[in-house]
């Protein structure tokens, strides 16, 4: 009798989760595999978003991409260039973030520390990155002073790595909210696109801190 009753708080449980998390984020693009959700950020007008997908690839030539961040516009929506400011070693950094936006909106700029982690057990890696304070100064651009995101790459069997990518941007200024997040909705399908697209250039670089 105890065990019933405890599958069944169990199962309920499990419903409970489930529906909650289907009601919080809402689906808004799902095509060649990849998977858009967006929702609502507390005391904002503008949406987060997560993506998540699957490619064919070594876990080593996604993790090269991404130690390669001055090179992120070729591939990141709406980046137009990546600068270095600080190397704090080669798996944290600091860089200045120019973003190209659709004529009329005006192009912003920004200033993130980017830190790379790797669980040597699962061979996790996690990107994360968030504005730091400080850098940008004199420039005549507005200045996206909130944002965030993080990139989970799991590696699987048969030879997949599993992406799971999640952020928000406050773009700054007067940007209406209806521009901003149709790009939420579309921007993370043409990142994860292209991420897949220059990853051949990356097929012989090893890194070494993965097994």
């Amino acid at each position: 009798m105890f065990m019933r009753i405890f599958l069944m708080l169990i199962a309920l449980s499990c419903f409970g989760s489930s529906s909650f998390a289907q009601s919080d984020w809402e689906l808004q693009k799902d095509k060649n595999g990849i998977k858009v959700w967006t929702k609502d950020y507390p005391n904002s007008k503008y949406k987060q978003f997560k993506a998540k997908t699957k490619i064919k690839a070594e876990l080593q030539n996604v993790v090269a991409v991404f130690l390669d961040i001055e090179n992120m516009g070729d591939w990141y929506d709406r980046v137009e260039k990546v600068d270095l400011v600080e190397k704090i070693s080669e798996m944290e950094g600091v860089y200045k973030i120019d973003f190209e936006l659709p004529w009329p909106v005006e192009d912003r700029i920004s200033a993130v520390r980017s830190v790379l982690s790797h669980d040597p057990i699962t061979n996790v890696v996690t990107v994360t990155t968030k504005y730091e304070k400080g850098v940008i100064k004199d420039d005549d651009r507005l200045v996206v002073t909130d944002m965030h995101s993080v990139w989970v790459l799991t590696p699987e069997e048969g030879g997949y790595v599993d992406i799971y990518h999640k952020g928000y941007m406050h773009p700054a200024g007067s940007l209406p909210a209806w521009i901003s997040n149709s790009g939420v909705k579309s921007g993370p399908v043409k990142t994860l696109t292209a991420l897949q697209r220059i990853l051949p250039q990356y097929a012989e670089i090893k890194v070494g801190f993965l097994k």
